[in-house]
């Protein structure tokens, strides 16, 4: 892991607000982490630490964003330019999409290469190497899917219909009577509501 990267002597002190407001940060790129299937609790503490370094180096240019906000931005960029540059591969809108967070776990990132997760180069051919196989197995299988057409299958009281309406359309005597008989009810409708 080597020495850490930046002092502590250089933190201002904090007021109990900003203190909870930075103690979420630092929950929820543990919990980001973890989700990534981190375990080694030094190694998260340490991958946090200096994630929520960068995020406070950048509230002071952007001190209206939460720094929750800020501390996950900088957690998804960072992970998402190591993995762009171990697969030498750019990464759509530079974002790890669930196919990266596929191929980190198919490569055994998390059982066998924690150590080297986020770390610069030079990295281990051999993980270099799985991860490209498992960035490349985790993409889409297209396969080609022919559609044929297939005659419209209606139920009895749908078949029942079709048929009426085609009688009704080779036989105007039928078609006739049936508009006198609706017609015809109509008109007693009439009568028996005006009574």
């Amino acid at each position: 892991m080597g020495p850490p990267r930046h002092s502590l002597d250089t933190l201002r002190p904090l007021n109990e607000l900003e203190l909870n407001e930075w103690e979420e940060a630092y929950a929820a790129v543990e919990a980001y982490l973890q989700a990534l299937r981190l375990r080694n609790r030094l190694l998260v503490a340490e991958l946090v630490r200096s994630i929520l370094w960068r995020a406070s180096a950048r509230r002071v240019n952007e001190p209206e964003k939460p720094a929750r906000l800020l501390a996950m931005e900088e957690a998804l960029s960072e992970v998402a330019e190591w993995t762009q540059d171990v697969l030498d591969v750019p990464l759509e809108n530079r974002r790890l999409a669930a196919r990266g967070r596929l191929a980190l776990l198919l490569a055994g990132m998390p059982g066998k290469w924690q150590g080297v997760f986020l770390t610069p180069e030079p990295w281990p051919p051999e993980f270099v190497e799985s991860m490209k196989k498992s960035y490349l197995a985790a993409g889409p299988q297209f396969a080609q899917l022919t559609m044929n057409p297939r005659p419209l299958e209606l139920n009895a009281i749908g078949s029942g219909a079709a048929q009426w309406w085609e009688t009704m359309d080779r036989q105007p005597v039928v078609r006739f009577m049936f508009v006198g008989l609706l017609i015809g009810l109509l008109i007693l409708t009439v009568w028996f509501i005006l009574l």
